[in-house]
Order: structure tokens, then C-alpha cells, then sequence
């Protein structure tokens, strides 16, 4: 069912860099490959000239790269939201029923549990007196034919206790929602894990925090 939705026609297109633009990644490297130390002025000039020769090479093909994609996106957003304009309802509706299914089946599972457990209890106990039946008596094909019989009653009694739709799979989600999370973090400091926004904040305040290795490192830009 792959074809409920047009399939644009956009197999073959050749995507590639142009000629001009590897000219210029040679260029922009070739100014840089050199430069081994910046030690005065002059060796800094130089340097400065080939970072922004390479910085304006990073911004050029960033700025390409999302001009080429646009039109493959904005496609892309047209044929989610259509999808999803056409789907929402169903999914609604599927989650519903899923649902009331789930619940009936997880009932149903556990009747099917229950009865089975206690059909196993019964067939122990036939098995042991058919044994006693068969010592006394010495008929141990006719005590083990009557047990038979006796255990596939058994059986049968206890998948009828139960209406379960066969193939039908149930996944039960414990689902949460933090309504105190003081009370959480007092309790579970292990559930919360460090978020980096908060630790760079933090950083700008103090640079000694337990638990953090810190350093500075210079870059030009």
C-alpha cells in the first residue's frame, strides 16, 4: 500500500559540486597548508587571510547546501503534512480501539493464566491417583487412558474460561508525569541527568563545580 499518496518524479537528479567551487577548496588549502606557527605579525596576517579564505568556504557550502535541499524539503513538508491531514483521524481512532482491545485481552489473558494453573493443579492430582488406581488394580494401560481422557477435559474446560482473540499481541507502556520534581530529585538525584545549557550558565558564574574538569581554549574567528 506504498501508492496511497503521488510519487514525485525525482529519480536521476544529479547532485554534484561545480567546478568553480573545488577550485576554490584547492585554493583556500593550498593558503593554509603552510602556516605551521603564528609567532609575530606578519606570520598572523598571513594566517588571518587563509582562516577567512577557509571560513568563507564553510559559510559558502553551508549556505549552498541549504539552497539545494529547499525545494527537496519544502516537497517533503508538502507530502508529510498531506499525510498527516489524511491520517490523523485514523490514527485516533486505531489508538481507541487499541485501547478497549488491549484492556479485553490483558482480562482475558489472565483468566487464560489462571485457568490453565489450575488445570495443571487437577492433572497432577489425576496423574497421582491414576498411578495409586493402577498398583492396586494392575490395569496400567486402562488408569492411564481414563487419566488421559480426564486431563484433555481438563484442557478443554480451561480454554473455554477464557475469550481472547488469538494473534492479537498486548504491550502494556508505563506511561509518568513529574508533578513534583523537588520530591524526584530528593529522592532520585540518579533520574536527572546534567543538561549542558545549564552547566555553561553555571560556568559563568564560578569554574570550579565538583565533577567538572574545566579548561579555556582560544580560537579566532
Amino acid at each position: 500500500m506504498n501508492d496511497l499518496i503521488t510519487q514525485p518524479k525525482i529519480n536521476g537528479v544529479a547532485i554534484e559540486i561545480v567546478a568553480e567551487a573545488e577550485q576554490m577548496k584547492i585554493e583556500a588549502l593550498m593558503s593554509s597548508k603552510g602556516i605551521g606557527s603564528v609567532t609575530d605579525g606578519f606570520e598572523a596576517t598571513i594566517a588571518a587571510k587563509a582562516q577567512s579564505a577557509l571560513r568563507n568556504l564553510i559559510k559558502g557550502i553551508e549556505e549552498s547546501r541549504k539552497a539545494a535541499k529547499s525545494p527537496v524539503l519544502d516537497i517533503g513538508r508538502e507530502i508529510d503534512g498531506i499525510a498527516k491531514d489524511y491520517i490523523d483521524e485514523v490514527k485516533d481512532e486505531e489508538l481507541r480501539i487499541a485501547k478497549l482491545l488491549g484492556a479485553f485481552q490483558k482480562v482475558e489473558r489472565d483468566k487464560k493464566i489462571e485457568a490453565e494453573r489450575q488445570a495443571r493443579v487437577e492433572e497432577q492430582k489425576i496423574l497421582v491417583k491414576a498411578t495409586q488406581d493402577a498398583l492396586e488394580t494392575g490395569q496400567d494401560i486402562q488408569q492411564h487412558d481414563n487419566a488421559m481422557q480426564k486431563i484433555v477435559a481438563l484442557r478443554q474446560q480451561a480454554a473455554a474460561k477464557h475469550e481472547a482473540v488469538a494473534g492479537v499481541k498486548v504491550r502494556t507502556i508505563t506511561k509518568f508525569e513529574i508533578v513534583d520534581e523537588a520530591k524526584t530529585f530528593k529522592a532520585r538525584p540518579d533520574l536527572f541527568s546534567l543538561d549542558d545549557k545549564k552547566i555553561r550558565a553555571a560556568l559563568k558564574l564560578t569554574t570550579t563545580i565538583p565533577g567538572l574538569k574545566v579548561w579555556d581554549e582560544s580560537k579566532s574567528y
